[in-house]
């Protein structure tokens, strides 16, 4: 071999080895083994992109939303890599924002990441969601490792809760101390837009609902059983209270009604629609209602145990959520100047830039704000115009064949 050929050679073998050294390394969700081969990563019109991109992208905003399937581990990867990328865009900057919880254990976690108490104290004190450990954690100790602001941005299940039963009136029944769990008051309604995909989506879980209870339950020739829908419809037999829609807790996990609507995951059991918030299939009953009127406040007043049709909405209780992390994030950006924020949280809340960012915007104008969306699908190869343009500034399509990383959440 000549010298020119050799040299040609060792180049080659230089460039080889390069590339070995530059593909990622795979990521550990639980005992989830998430590599590159595992998902696609497009921009927002369908051009192919890379982590390499949304790490370089990282360094011109002020806060990164990430939009999670709670139960896909592609999405836990990708949050993983963009919180170890903010950190390196951002240094002591960076804070960590979380959906996962709520404002109330605001002071545990703190205690938490200054080594007060132990990781067994913390986690029981914060109520972690079911799948902490392998889901969140992570993100959490990358946090605590690095001295990095964790915000417990969510609000509290019981208003929530309390928004779909008796309306946002009720919330101004609280104490001054419950009150500073949530978003000032009162916080905004949902948008156009978001009202429109909110119905879409629960057009769809409905119908999806109808067709498993029909199944459960046929008719003679195939017709409908009108009386078992009915028993459903107000809650004979159901596992869910007051018009609630996640077993166990007092609302619908939204996100969760997100992963029915792709198919996956799906927390919401035969019947769980139930009367009180869909009264004979309307979606929003008394949504965006801002004041309440004097026979309104006297209900609130006396916080019936049932109102007669549900006292509010569940987007309004959506809204609750949106508008509480908004704020959260909003209150650190300006109690902190210079800090950015990587919120971790479900897709719907922040997907075509809707939702929770919508809210940051009217606290915060002029906030800069980039949207990681992760979908989870058959075949990531495949970027679907119809289904994926514009999520998000960056769509990860993951792969729906990877194990969930739970099969039902407990809370």
């Amino acid at each position: 071999m000549n010298m020119k050929r050799l040299a040609g050679f060792l180049l080659f073998s230089i460039m080889l080895t390069g590339t070995a050294l530059s593909q990622e390394s795979p990521v550990m969700v639980g005992d989830i083994s998430v590599s590159g081969d595992d998902y696609r990563i497009y921009r927002s019109d369908g051009t192919p992109s890379s982590l390499a991109e949304i790490r370089a992208a990282l360094g011109d905003y002020d806060v990164v939303f990430v939009g999670e399937l709670h139960n896909d581990p592609v999405s836990h990867a990708i949050e993983q890599e963009v919180l170890r990328g903010w950190y390196a865009a951002h240094g002591s900057a960076a804070a960590l924002s979380m959906e996962m919880f709520a404002r109330d254990v605001q002071y545990i976690v703190d205690e938490y990441l200054g080594g007060f108490i132990t990781e067994a104290h913390f986690q029981q004190a914060s109520s972690p969601w079911s799948n902490y450990e392998t889901d969140y954690k992570p993100l959490v100790e990358f946090a605590r490792e690095n001295d990095l602001a964790v915000i417990a941005a969510n609000a509290p299940r019981r208003y929530a809760n309390m928004v779909t039963r008796f309306g946002r009136p009720a919330l101004g029944m609280l104490s001054d101390q419950a009150k500073s769990f949530v978003a000032p008051l009162p916080y905004g309604s949902a948008s156009a837009r978001y009202t429109e995909q909110w119905n879409a989506v629960m057009a769809e879980a409905m119908a999806s609902m109808t067709a498993e209870m029909e199944e459960a339950n046929p008719a003679p020739e195939g017709e409908m059983d009108h009386a078992a829908m009915h028993e459903a419809h107000h809650g004979e037999g159901s596992e869910m209270e007051h018009g609630e829609m996640e077993h166990g807790e007092g609302e619908m996990d939204h996100a969760a009604m997100q992963e029915a609507h792709h198919g996956e995951g799906s927390e919401m059991e035969h019947g769980d629609m139930e009367h009180g918030d869909m009264e004979h299939g309307e979606m929003e009953h008394g949504a965006g209602k801002e004041m309440p009127d004097d026979a309104d406040h006297q209900r609130a007043t006396t916080a019936p145990a049932q109102p007669e049709h549900g006292g509010g909405s569940m987007l309004d209780a959506q809204s609750l959520w949106d508008a509480t992390m908004a704020w959260s994030i909003a209150e650190h950006l300006t109690k902190r100047p210079g800090s950015k924020v990587a919120h971790m949280v479900g897709g719907f809340h922040s997907e075509t830039g809707t939702g929770t960012p919508e809210h940051l915007l009217r606290y915060r104008p002029g906030t800069s704000i980039l949207i990681v969306s992760v979908q989870s699908v058959e075949d990531p190869t495949t970027f679907d115009s119809e289904e994926h343009t514009g999520l998000g500034d960056f769509v990860v399509l993951g792969s729906a064949s990877l194990p969930r990383t739970y099969e039902t959440r407990e809370r």
